[in-house]
């Protein structure tokens, strides 16, 4: 018990992380070329581990037709995660139009299973930056864990604001992510630290040097006060390294790590296709 009390809170926060290494990859690859009629999938892998065991394992698979794109995520957990803390699987959509005036999201959702109990919600964005949701159970905050409608005004779903930097052909680095998570209002800022060679064979694929970021997250509404202080991983934020691939110039997440008191967290991306669009690729599009 006490080693599920030790790990679950830092494995938690490195979970915050996983939507935005693994969203913010697969699009950054379509951007550099055309819209194409025929459409583009490219998919990534991402695992992690903890003090070097096993510990997670991150998919995003992006689906671009034209200017729509259908962006698919899962995580769960393996190893000594699932050994030794509670279970806490997920999966996310996200959809809508890159264009060339910016990203404009249509709609996601998200399922989370923890322990034996699981939940959706599921948002759509209106014209003027609020949108709806539904949630299955339903959910209703304590009155001093609310977020208000113009707290969540211009915020994003975790995974939509994962690629609306890549979608919109940004540099990653350097820019503020707005995210409403269904219950937690909170940004999330990329801040450029320096740039470095990664080793040789460290992550196959990756080219030139690596773009390091600093993942910090400032916590807005929807938590208890004493939570809305900075903590001892803020002051100490997770790391992304962003690197460009064989056949592709932007810069694609390769690498994360976040120091917890148990051991160090390390992400990296095992493997990545690019493939052109089949029929059947359509028609997950439109599920």
């Amino acid at each position: 018990m006490q080693a599920r009390a030790v790990m679950g809170i830092p494995l938690a926060r490195a979970a915050v992380c996983l939507p935005l290494l693994a969203g913010l990859g697969s699009p950054a690859v379509l951007a550099q070329t055309p819209p194409s009629p025929t459409g583009h999938v490219v998919s990534l892998e991402y695992e992690f581990t903890v003090s070097g065991l096993r510990a997670f394992r991150a998919e995003a698979v992006m689906r671009m037709q034209g200017s729509r794109y259908v962006i698919d995520s899962k995580f769960s957990k393996e190893g000594i995660a699932a050994a030794l803390t509670a279970t806490f699987n997920g999966s996310n959509r996200a959809w809508g139009q890159a264009t060339a005036q910016g990203l404009r999201p249509q709609g996601g959702w998200s399922w989370i299973q923890f322990r034996s109990a699981t939940r959706t919600w599921q948002v759509s964005y209106r014209g003027d930056g609020t949108y709806g949701e539904e949630h299955k159970p339903p959910f209703t905050p304590k009155s001093y864990k609310t977020v208000s409608p113009d707290q969540k005004r211009g915020a994003f779903d975790p995974l939509t604001a994962a690629i609306s930097g890549a979608l919109a052909g940004h540099d990653p680095c350097d820019r503020v992510y707005p995210v409403f998570d269904s219950k937690r209002r909170f940004d999330v800022t990329l801040r450029r630290i320096n740039g470095e060679k990664l080793s040789d064979g460290e992550v196959k694929g990756a080219v030139g040097n690596a773009t390091v970021c600093e993942a910090i997250m400032k916590r807005i509404a929807g938590y208890e006060e004493e939570r809305l202080k900075q903590d001892a991983y803020e002051k100490n934020p997770p790391k992304l390294w962003f690197s460009a691939l064989d056949g592709f110039e932007r810069l694609l997440p390769v690498k994360m790590e976040m120091s917890t008191s148990f051991g160090t967290v390390m992400g990296r991306l095992k493997s990545y296709t690019a493939r052109p669009m089949t029929d059947e690729d359509r028609r997950t599009m439109d599920k």
